[in-house]
């Protein structure tokens, strides 16, 4: 809770001092090497087929590591990067040197990926390196090729789907934390198939498997967890269950505007994660003069008040958002920032 009541605090001094995020997410291209066909980035990358040099991803990198020298009157730190991918993270040359370097500064990186260029990452990064990494998760959505296919894709005519397999097994060799992500939808969804994906996550020994549903025209893909629950411990592996998406909302503004920004492959940063090349929700670029000065603007502050979350369907930022609803409803909470 403390980073809920964080941003609380905050909000009732914004007068007074700053708040610098506490997780950035940096999509690294718009290019992309399969079409999964739930993507809620198709039309954004469609729009916007961009890939920039490696080297101004770590620009980026370095003005984020000294947010707290350029705006020293703040509360919070930013300690998070995830690569989630507007397109394919890893389909940008020298997507290794920025993974790197985001290690290097100390902060807590993650990516989520296909898989299918994560020997470009095992060849050129040490191996005590990638183990620093929070996670590597990889898209798979099935424990079998042809499925595979129906599902993501692959713009290739060979599909990937082996090789994807043996680099997740170079990665668990080398002792990296490596997730099989699973989107249910109403192709994966049969017993059979879903023994399928767990006897391939068994093979390779990834850390856990991870299963959410799909968001499909704005609705949420709905399942019975209970077969996860039991092949999860017939097969012996950790299972981790994503709902939060759904949970009830108990807020109309999206809070996490100001903790969970997205800097996007075409140059423009989005207070929203699904809502990649809207102008609605650019606050700026951060490729042009210092994205730390279009930060918490007067047009931040006017996206903020101007969306309500009534009308968004089901989010990632969810949960931190009810829980940050929670404290600003029951302001007695805050006091877990002295505890």
């Amino acid at each position: 809770m403390y980073p809920s009541a964080e941003i609380v605090h905050w909000m009732k001094n914004k007068d007074s001092m700053s708040i610098i995020p506490a997780q950035v997410d940096i999509d690294l291209t718009n290019i992309c090497n399969q079409d999964c066909f739930y993507c809620n980035s198709a039309e954004h990358r469609k729009q916007s087929p961009v890939q920039k040099h490696y080297l101004e991803y770590i620009n980026l990198l370095d003005k984020l590591a000294g947010w707290r020298a350029h705006t020293p009157n703040s509360v919070g730190t930013l300690h998070t990067i995830t690569y989630p991918g507007g397109g394919e993270p890893t389909l940008l040359p020298g997507y290794e040197k920025v993974l790197e370097h985001t290690i290097d500064l100390g902060l807590l990186t993650s990516i989520t990926t296909n898989g299918t260029q994560l020997d470009k990452l095992i060849e050129n990064v040490s191996a005590d390196k990638i183990k620093k990494m929070a996670w590597i998760g990889i898209d798979i959505d099935a424990g079998e090729e042809k499925l595979y296919e129906t599902i993501r894709r692959s713009i290739p005519k060979r599909s990937p789907f082996g090789r994807v397999m043996q680099n997740a097994t170079d990665l668990v060799a080398i002792g990296a934390t490596v997730d099989f992500k699973v989107l249910l939808n109403q192709y994966n969804n049969t017993k059979p198939d879903l023994i399928d994906i767990f006897e391939c996550t068994q093979k390779v020994g990834v850390r856990q498997l991870y299963f959410r549903p799909a968001i499909i025209n704005g609705e949420a893909y709905k399942f019975d967890s209970d077969i996860l629950y039991e092949l999860a411990e017939k097969y012996n592996i950790k299972l981790k269950l994503n709902d939060t998406k759904t949970q009830e909302r108990n807020y109309t503004r999206c809070h996490q505007m100001y903790q969970f920004p997205v800097f996007c492959a075409d140059g423009k940063i989005y207070t929203c994660c699904d809502n990649k090349g809207n102008s609605k929700f650019s606050i700026g670029n951060w490729d042009t003069g210092d994205f730390r000065n279009v930060w918490l603007s007067k047009l931040h502050h006017e996206i903020y008040n101007r969306v309500n979350t009534k009308l968004c369907p089901p989010c990632r930022p969810n949960l931190s958002n009810i829980k940050i609803q929670q404290i600003i409803d029951n302001p007695e909470k805050i006091e877990v920032l002295y505890i």
